[in-house]
Formats: structure tokens, C-alpha cells, sequence
């Protein structure tokens, strides 16, 4: 009853992080569609990655789910970057108060992770993204202003809109990005 998500962002490189980052897909599809919620779904992936990983390693994601209506998201923080709730043309950072820890170190926290629903009205947007956006710094040492840019909400897609935070992500930096980047825009048609 509704659509399940999950962005995440693997520690490391090479094998052993395409390996991890197959190990969270894999769990994530199997358990989606029948967990009764995203905790279940962050358990799952944990056990998953408890064969696997070394007690150093771990994988940052927010899970999210939206409503069958498409009138609200809850979102599940698993240590990634908060996503951005974009209502007009402003945008803010949706976390919860207690941080919460990265898969494969869950057994580290003694708090649970918790979730958060949001409102989620026609024309709103939500922007989930790596740290390689968030902590894309120009040559001042300043980081990407991502709450205050409004290029992806002017856009007529989603598509046009994360071209245009592309670009306007590079524009910042200068060059080529350090680390890796990905993003995800979620945007609920008008009635």
C-alpha cells in the first residue's frame, strides 16, 4: 500500500563496496513489499550485513515510504544526510531529533532508530542525495548551500530539476566532484 525507497551510500570502494551495496539491495527488495514497516525492513538488511562486514565497516541510508494516497512520507534515518522537504520554492532538512547509527553498526546504539511522517501536499518535493552533494565545497572550503538553491524547484520534472542541481553543484565546486553522488527527487503532481 504505497512505495518503499531506499537511498544509501556504502563505506569504502571497489569489490568489497559494490559487494555491500548488492548485499542492502538484495535484503531491501526481498523484504519491502512484506515488512509491516521500515523498521523491520533496517533489521533485515542488518542481519544481512552482519554475515558480511568487518566491525569497521558500514552503509548510510534512509529508507522512506510513501503513502497509497501519496499525502505523506515516513522516512526511517539509518546515520545518511536528512532529506529536503521542498514546499514552494523553500526548502528544509527532515531529521529527527536522536541521531541515529549506519547500518551494520546498529549493534552499537542502545536507541532505536525512529521514524518520521511528513505531509507530503501536491507540488511538494522531496530531495534524497549522497554527502558527495552535501559536502561539495568550493575553493573557499564552503559547502554546497543545498537548502537555499531553488534550481530543482523550478524545473517541469524531476528529470530537468536534478540536471539543474547537477550543474549547479559543479558550478559551486569548480571541478569534477571528490566523492561520489547520487540523488533521488520525489515530486507529488497537483491534484
Amino acid at each position: 500500500t504505497g512505495m518503499r525507497l531506499i537511498i544509501g551510500d556504502v563505506q569504502g570502494k571497489g569489490l568489497v563496496a559494490v559487494k555491500t551495496a548488492a548485499t542492502v539491495l538484495g535484503s531491501f527488495r526481498e523484504v519491502a513489499p512484506e515488512a509491516p514497516g521500515l523498521p523491520m525492513i533496517a533489521d533485515r538488511i542488518e542481519i544481512a550485513l552482519a554475515r558480511q562486514l568487518d566491525d569497521e565497516q558500514f552503509v548510510t541510508a534512509v529508507l522512506a515510504e510513501v503513502s497509497a494516497d501519496g499525502s505523506r512520507i515516513t522516512l526511517l534515518s539509518c546515520g545518511h544526510p536528512p532529506p529536503l522537504h521542498i514546499a514552494g520554492h523553500v526548502g528544509r532538512f527532515v531529521e529527527s531529533a536522536a541521531p541515529s547509527l549506519p547500518l551494520g553498526l546498529a549493534s552499537l546504539g542502545v536507541v532505536p532508530r525512529e521514524e518520521i511522517t511528513v505531509p507530503f501536499a501536491p507540488d511538494d518535493q522531496m530531495l534524497f542525495y549522497t554527502d558527495g552533494v552535501s559536502e561539495a565545497r568550493n575553493r573557499a572550503g564552503e559547502f554546497y548551500p543545498l537548502p537555499d538553491r531553488a534550481v530543482y524547484a523550478e524545473a517541469t520534472d524531476p528529470d530537468s530539476a536534478l540536471n539543474r542541481l547537477q550543474e549547479d553543484v559543479l558550478m559551486h565546486v569548480g571541478h569534477a566532484l571528490d566523492d561520489d553522488a547520487a540523488m533521488l527527487l520525489l515530486r507529488r503532481q497537483a491534484a
